[in-house]
C-alpha cells in the first residue's frame, strides 16, 4: 500500500516541490551578473545623477534625499554639448533615411528575384 501511495504523489500535479533558489538578477545592458557589477564597478555603479539646467543633483539613498552637486556647467561648454546633439540628430536622420532607402531597394530586388524565380517554372 505504501508503494501505491507514493507513485500517487509523486504524479501528483498539485503537489508542492521544493525549487532552487533563484540567482540574482542583473537589470544592466552588461551581460555581467551582479556580483560581476559590484566587482568590476564598484559599489556605487547605480548612481541616480539629474542635471537640471547647470545644476547636478545626486540621489542619496542612505540619507533619504537629494544632494546637490556644487560643480555647475558653464554656458561656453553648455552650447557645445547642444551644437553636439543637433548635430548627432542630423546624422541620426539621414542614416534613417539611407537605411530606409536600402531597405526598399532590397525589397525590390527580392521581389523580382521571385517573379523571375516564377516565370522560369
Amino acid at each position: 500500500m505504501s508503494r501505491s501511495r507514493l507513485s500517487i504523489v509523486k504524479n501528483n500535479p498539485f503537489a508542492i516541490t521544493k525549487t532552487k533558489p533563484r540567482k540574482s538578477i542583473s537589470h544592466s545592458r552588461l551581460k555581467f551578473s551582479s556580483e560581476e557589477l559590484a566587482r568590476e564597478l564598484g559599489p556605487q555603479y547605480q548612481t541616480i545623477d539629474v542635471r537640471i539646467g547647470n545644476q547636478r543633483m545626486i540621489l542619496n539613498i542612505a540619507q533619504g534625499g537629494w544632494i546637490l552637486d556644487e560643480t555647475t556647467i558653464e554656458s561656453k561648454d553648455m552650447t557645445a554639448l547642444e551644437k553636439q546633439r543637433c548635430e548627432l540628430e542630423k546624422d541620426n536622420t539621414i542614416l534613417r533615411t539611407k537605411l530606409d532607402m536600402l531597405l526598399e531597394m532590397l525589397a525590390e530586388v527580392t521581389a523580382e528575384g521571385e517573379l523571375h524565380n516564377e516565370s522560369d517554372q
